[in-house]
């Protein structure tokens, strides 16, 4: 399972040692990400055991998740910005 997006959190866990002032959303936001894969997963697996013949275009679903993720993590990282910036 790779998503550009979960990079994100990843290297700014890496980049503070896990003690960073983001760190709860960050994990947030990965738990998140992990759930709607995971129901993606779910949603191809079960139209796979159905018999749909075109059951791998679900995996097109995978986009906008992680687009959604990459949002959310880009508005958390600008609010820790601002916060530093006052």
């Amino acid at each position: 399972m790779y998503f550009g997006a979960m990079l994100i959190p990843v290297i700014y866990l890496l980049a503070t040692r896990g003690r960073g002032s983001e760190r709860r959303p960050m994990l947030i936001g990965t738990g998140l990400q992990i759930f709607w894969s995971l129901l993606v997963w779910g949603f191809v697996y079960y139209n796979w055991q159905a018999g749909y013949t075109e059951y791998y275009w679900g995996w097109g679903l995978l986009v906008p998740v992680n687009a959604i993720g990459l949002i959310y993590y880009l508005i958390f990282c600008g609010i820790h910005w601002a916060k530093q910036r006052e």
